[in-house]
């Protein structure tokens, strides 16, 4: 069968996945044509198809090993802004501003949250880390229930986020997914056009972070939780 290799950034590098042709045609298709597809859904199309020898989506064949993501954190900023993701940028200059992190390596010290506001802005902007997930985003309160507008979800690795999904009020964008065990690097998948879609809502997500100000004296902090060794 024909095989291809598909090129993706993701974390500021580029890193190569191997696919066949037809699957990827195929799942495009799928996407295109089903706007309610979830992760659920390819979660249950692997498992159905892996039992026939087929496979779904674009298996990740790039993780970087713990060593070099690590090496990464003890990086000059400017070398290191090659390797991670724009809005990992902003984000971390974000916590260091609001006392939340000091250096890089300090987001391998367990959870942590931020909410902060701005006067004259409805949304709140919300950092947080729980588990392996990383949420970066602007939420609505309705009777105090928390409304994406957006949310971006990534998942991290030994201080480097990957994309996973992009959260907007009542739908969402999945980018990556896990066929096995969830944080298994060696079964998460990715689709590419959705990845390219999280690509270059993150660089709109920054720019707007930035125009907007959101690591200046003026914010206010809502609630804030430290990282913990």
């Amino acid at each position: 069968m024909l095989m291809g290799i598909s090129v993706l950034y993701i974390m500021g590098m580029l890193i190569m996945v191997e696919h066949s042709e037809p699957e990827i045609r195929k799942v495009k298709a799928e996407i295109q044509g089903n706007a309610e597809n979830s992760e659920k859904d390819y979660e249950r199309k692997a498992e159905e198809q892996g039992k026939s020898g087929k496979e779904i989506g674009t298996q990740y064949t790039g993780v970087p090993s713990e060593e070099f993501c690590i090496s990464c954190l003890n990086m000059p900023d400017e070398q290191r802004k090659n390797m991670i993701l724009e809005i990992q940028q902003v984000a971390e200059k974000i916590l260091k501003s609001h006392g939340v992190i000091k250096e890089p390596d300090d987001l391998l010290k367990g959870e942590w949250f931020l909410k902060l506001q701005k006067r004259g802005f409805e949304k709140k902007l919300v950092l947080a880390k729980s588990g392996e997930e990383i949420f970066i985003g602007f939420y609505i309160y309705q009777e105090e229930a928390p409304v994406p507008d957006p949310n971006l979800v990534l998942l991290s690795q030994y201080g480097l986020w990957y994309p996973q999904r992009i959260e907007e009020k009542f739908e969402e964008t999945v980018a990556s997914f896990f066929t096995g065990a969830y944080g298994d690097y060696d079964f998460l998948n990715v689709v590419p056009e959705n990845v390219e879609k999280f690509q270059a809502c993150q660089r709109d997500f920054v720019k707007t972070l930035e125009d907007q100000g959101w690591d200046g004296p003026d914010v206010e902090v809502v609630d804030r939780i430290m990282p913990k060794d």
